[in-house]
């Protein structure tokens, strides 16, 4: 069987996220009644719908903000835009691949790239994923058990996927913490865990990953250490990443207010958009594509009229995807291009050194 090479793995990669946008697309499609739309352009209100944008426009820049920050912590840099850079690639290969699995090998190429060395822009990374994890379950995690009646009266039907989501970002936080405060138990769980696994064939690529396992848990130990000693820095990223929490969640508000709704709460559907964020966490589409229309059609079904839901899934949709995949995806089109026209620079020098 032939090997799958780079150029194909692209390909199938947004082959497949187009079928989902796609699919997702037509599913819920068959919640409109198209006949309505003139008389819907018509309801909504414009100054929400344009807020909605300004909100997420804001979220992003306190991304750029949040990364300028742990930048600056670690490494002065005279590189410009770098931050800007770095957060748009963020965005768009978090929304672009499985699981954000892309994302994080981008950044670490970027900054490279930006003369910042391996361990630094590992160090930069880990600390920005930290940051956010440690955030995104605190919060949730006060606010999901503190609102226990409006998720099995509004939320009944995801319950359990909102349980695994939350176990899940809980599980990843505490296996940080254990890498932070005691490397060696965790080193030594892992050996065993996969000494017991590669007795099995199909886990035998395993062995050969250990030295890479330590040698992460060493990068990961020491890049969390450096950035804990600078209070300052630590504090600010977790009280802007805060801040940047609050106004992502505020954006379902955003949506039923243009639809000259009232009646629920803002702090209702707040919780109600952080049950959604939970619910989808665990699944391992890009983007969450599909995930998210579906899990939101189920949990505010209770709380939009049923003849506009559908036009509101849209919405969100192009809100917290769409218009963040374009923005940064034309960005990071410049980025590559940069980045690529600096190597080409750099190996022009070399041959001319030659």
């Amino acid at each position: 069987m032939r090997k799958l090479t780079k150029k194909d793995k692209t390909f199938i990669q947004y082959g497949f996220l187009i079928f989902l946008i796609g699919l997702t697309t037509y599913l819920v499609s068959t919640t409109l009644d198209i006949k309505l739309i003139p008389g819907i352009v018509k309801l909504v209100n414009k100054k929400y719908i344009l807020s909605g944008i300004f909100l997420m426009l804001v979220y992003m820049s306190l991304e750029v903000i949040i990364i300028k920050i742990i930048i600056d912590s670690i490494q002065r840099t005279k590189s410009k835009f770098i931050s800007f850079k770095i957060a748009t690639m963020g965005f768009y290969y978090n929304l672009v691949t499985p699981f954000a699995s892309g994302s994080q090998p981008m950044q670490i190429y970027a900054l490279k790239k930006n003369n910042i060395s391996f361990s630094k822009a590992v160090a930069i990374v880990t600390n920005k994923t930290v940051v956010f994890q440690a955030v995104v379950t605190l919060f949730c995690g006060i606010l999901i058990p503190s609102s226990m009646g409006l998720l099995k009266s509004e939320v009944h039907s995801v319950i359990i996927l909102v349980a695994v989501g939350m176990s899940m970002n809980t599980f990843m936080l505490i296996f940080g913490l254990l890498i932070v405060f005691n490397p060696k138990k965790i080193k030594n769980t892992v050996h065993f865990t996969i000494s017991t696994l590669v007795k099995f064939r199909i886990f035998k690529f395993l062995e050969s990953k250990l030295e890479k396992i330590d040698h992460y848990i060493d990068e990961y130990n020491k890049s969390i250490k450096m950035f804990i000693r600078n209070k300052t820095a630590l504090a600010l990223s977790l009280g802007l990443t805060l801040i940047q929490l609050i106004v992502f969640f505020s954006v379902v508000y955003f949506i039923y207010k243009s639809f000259n709704l009232m009646g629920t709460s803002y702090f209702n559907l707040l919780r109600l958009q952080v049950f959604l964020y939970m619910a989808i966490s665990p699944i391992p589409t890009p983007g969450n594509v599909g995930a998210n229309e579906i899990v939101f059609l189920k949990i505010f079904s209770g709380v939009f009229p049923k003849e506009y839901i559908g036009y509101m899934v849209f919405l969100y949709s192009g809100y917290v995807y769409y218009f963040v995949l374009i923005v940064s995806g034309l960005f990071t089109i410049g980025t590559h291009y940069n980045l690529s026209k600096g190597k080409e620079k750099q190996l022009k020098s070399i041959a001319e050194k030659i």
